[in-house]
This record gives C-alpha cells, structure tokens and sequence, in this order.
C-alpha cells in the first residue's frame, strides 16, 4: 500500500505534474491507494461581465491567477463498490452530496464507466463564498487525483469537458499558472508565458470580511451599462497589450463585479478610499467578492496597512499574506 503526496508549492496544473512524475507513477501505479493534490486558491486580475446569454450566464472575459493560498484534497480508492463519502473537518455544512467535488467524482463515474468507491478529505483553508474558486479547485484536484489513481486516463481535453459540466471555473484550475477566460468562464488559454513569468511571485495580500457573499445576488445587482469596457474588442486589445508589456499590471487590473459590491458594503467602500490615500494602493474585489487583495508593491512595509484593516474590520476576519504562482 502506497500513501503518495504531491508537493503543494511545485504542483499546480495537470500538464506541470506529468511533466515531473509521469515515470514515478506508471512504475507505481499497482500500488497507490490515495494521493493528496493540492487546490489553489485564484484572484480576478480583470473581470469584464457582459449581457445575459440565453443559457442564463453571463458573458465573461476575465483574467484569472492562481495564488499559493490552497486546501488539500486527499483522493483514496474505497472498498464499496460506486460509494463517495465525503469529510471537511471543520467545515461539515459543505460534506454532502452538493459539494462539486462529489459532483465531479459522480461525473467521472459517467465518463469512465469506473464503479470504484471514492473517500473523500477537503482540509479548507480558502474561505468560502469569497470569490477565490475554492470549490472549483477542489473538484478539479478531486478530478486529477482520481485520474492519477485510474488505470483508465482520461486526456486533458476529456479532462477540461468534465470540469466545464462541474464549475464554470473549473477548467482554469486545469492550467498552473495565469490564464484568460471567456464565455461563462470555461473557455480558457493559457496567458503569454512573459506575462506569466513576470507576475508570478508577486506578493499578495487577501482580506475578507467575516460575511461572505452570495454571487447569484452580487450578479442580480451588476448594471451592464456600468461596465468601462463594453466594447469586446477593447477588452481583448487591452489584456493583449497587458501580455505584451505594453500595460502595467496594475493598470490591467479591473472588476465589473465590484460596482454592485461596493453600492451595498459600504465598509468596503470606505476601507478601500483609506487604502488608495494613505497608502497609494489598488484593492480589489475577487470576483462577486467577499475576499478582496492588492498587489503588494516591491518593499512595502504591510503592517501598518494589516493593522488598519483590523482596526476596520475587526480582529474575526480571514487576513494573509500569499503569492501569485
């Protein structure tokens, strides 16, 4: 019986693990009885919303990074037949048969014809209703972990069908590092390898307040007609002049979602202004929020500005201190 991990920090994406391991686990594959993936946390750098399509999602362009911020989804073959049991210690309300990654795993099922028991164990470390893809990511870990334990592979197109059935994020969990998104957000490329490597390591300040935020409600209240870039073809030239180095991250950075959040939280709105004054910073919301990040900028002293928070806030909040991948 083998107990086979993933490092955290070094495995991120599908491609980057075979890459590594490929030989490892073909010679040990008889053997592995669970594996432990890790699932990143993500932050919308740029997030442009559009009309209503007539499958009721809207109509996305946003560029996603993934941040060293991540839970741990151990994947081990069970004894009974097509049983899925689920355990998240600490967070019980989400062990059930709605959390997506039993929704993959009843997904992969479909796709495989495997009737092989499936335990499941989420270790939560991303908060929930945040806007930071948790619970994508641990369905898309969910799906690799069971493919890692298969002897029936399923191809990284295969891979990416499942995961736009589970989650419109989903397939951006599929890439290691920053990617572009379109449609409801699973139409995905990988960003400029440049651009890429150029954000990669920036540090990352995530705070959220102690409420979360329910995105069907955050979406009801966006106005299209508040959006700054209505127009496809800026938007596409924009991120393109980003990838290109013609644009500065920070001037890429953008959320449409962030009108409707800061008309109703009017303390985010608030904490924000101070943010931008005192200190010359770009907070953001993440997606429909409730988490909320900026750039931290190269030699910044970050406690003045973590104590500020917590005074507004309170000491009850979710605060760190993270990196991009």
């Amino acid at each position: 019986m083998v107990d086979w991990s993933i490092e955290p920090i070094q495995f991120f994406g599908i491609a980057h693990f075979f890459e590594k391991l490929h030989t490892l686990w073909m010679s040990l594959l008889s053997g592995i009885c669970k594996v432990c993936v890790p699932a990143p946390a993500k932050i919308n750098l740029f997030l442009s919303v559009s009309e209503k399509r007539a499958d009721n999602f809207h109509e996305l362009r946003t560029v996603l990074a993934k941040v060293q911020l991540h839970d741990l989804v151990t994947v081990r073959k069970a004894k009974e037949k097509g049983s899925t049991t689920i355990s998240c210690p600490g967070n019980i309300e989400i062990a059930n048969e709605h959390n997506l990654a039993v929704q993959m795993v009843n997904h992969w099922r479909s796709a495989t014809g495997i009737e092989n028991g499936v335990d499941l164990l989420i270790e939560k470390k991303i908060p929930m209703q945040a806007g930071l893809g948790g619970g994508s990511s641990d369905a898309v870990s969910t799906l690799i972990g069971l493919n890692l334990l298969s002897q029936k592979k399923l191809s990284f197109d295969d891979m990416l069908d499942l995961g736009a059935r589970v989650g419109s994020d989903c397939p951006s969990f599929l890439l290691r590092g920053a990617c572009v998104a379109s449609g409801r957000g699973e139409q995905i490329r990988e960003v400029k390898p440049d651009a890429n490597k150029k954000i990669s390591g920036n540090r990352v300040l995530l705070f959220k307040p102690s409420c979360g935020f329910s995105t069907a409600d955050i979406y009801g209240r966006y106005q299209v007609g508040d959006s700054l870039f209505p127009d496809t073809n800026q938007i596409d030239e924009r991120i393109e002049h980003w990838e290109s180095g013609q644009l500065s991250l920070i001037d890429l950075m953008y959320n449409d979602l962030s009108s409707p959040v800061l008309k109703k939280f009017i303390f985010i709105t608030a904490l924000f202004k101070e943010l931008r004054e005192r200190f010359k910073l770009n907070p953001m919301v993440s997606g429909s929020g409730s988490c909320c990040f900026f750039i931290i900028p190269e030699g910044f002293d970050i406690g003045p500005v973590k104590q500020l928070i917590f005074d507004s806030w309170g000491e009850d909040i979710f605060l760190t201190e993270t990196k991009l991948l």
